[in-house]
C-alpha cells in the first residue's frame, strides 16, 4: 500500500520552476551577459590567431613557388601565382589584392632569390603578437614599420618599440630566404 507523505490539508508546490531552477538560470545570463560582454576582445584575439595561421600558409606556399633562380624579377607580385596554385590562406581578396583581418592589404613580393610578406593596417596589439610569435625561424628577418630588420625571434621589447602607431596603421613586413 502506498503511503501519501502529504496530509490532506497540505498542498503540493506547482509552479513552473522551482527555486534551484532560478538559481541555475539566473548564473546562466549573468555567464551570457559576462560573453557578450567581453565578445570584442575575444573575437580580436581570434583575428590574430588567424592572421598568424594566414601568414604561415603564405610562407609555405610562396616557397613552393622558387625555381633555380628564385621568385622571379624583383618587384613581382606573387598574389596571382599563388592565387593559381591554390596557395592562397582563407583571406579577403580583390583581384590580386589580398586583406587582413582589419581591412589592411597584404602583399607577397619577389626580391628574386626571397620574397617578401607585408601586413599593413595592424592594430598594435595584433602588430606586437605577429611580430613576436611569426618570426621564430633564422630564414625569415622581420621589420616593423620600416625599421631595422630582425633575423629569427622579435623580442616583445622590440616589438613594443617598433609598433608605436596606436591608429591602427601598424606595418610588419617579413623576408623570407
Amino acid at each position: 500500500m502506498a503511503h501519501n507523505t502529504h496530509g490532506r490539508g497540505q498542498r503540493r508546490q506547482k509552479g513552473y520552476i522551482s527555486i534551484e531552477w532560478m538559481f541555475a538560470l539566473i548564473a546562466f545570463a549573468i555567464g551570457v551577459g559576462y560573453a557578450l560582454y567581453n565578445g570584442g576582445g575575444l573575437l580580436g584575439s581570434s583575428d590574430v590567431t588567424n592572421e598568424q595561421a594566414n601568414i604561415g600558409q603564405l610562407i609555405a606556399n610562396t616557397r613552393k613557388l622558387k625555381g633555380r633562380s628564385g621568385y622571379g624579377s624583383s618587384g613581382t607580385d606573387l598574389i596571382a601565382q599563388l592565387k593559381a596554385s591554390g596557395g592562397l590562406p582563407n583571406m579577403a581578396i580583390s583581384g590580386t589584392t589580398l586583406y587582413n583581418a582589419w581591412n589592411g592589404t597584404v602583399t607577397v613580393v619577389s626580391n628574386g632569390i626571397t620574397f617578401t610578406i607585408t601586413e599593413n593596417g595592424l592594430p598594435q596589439d595584433a602588430c606586437l603578437a605577429l611580430a613576436t610569435k611569426t618570426s621564430l625561424s633564422q630564414r625569415v628577418t622581420t621589420s616593423i614599420n620600416g625599421g631595422s630588420t630582425t633575423t629569427g625571434e622579435v623580442t616583445s621589447a622590440v616589438a613594443t618599440s617598433g609598433c608605436s602607431n596606436t591608429s591602427n596603421n601598424n606595418t610588419v613586413a617579413w623576408t623570407a630566404y
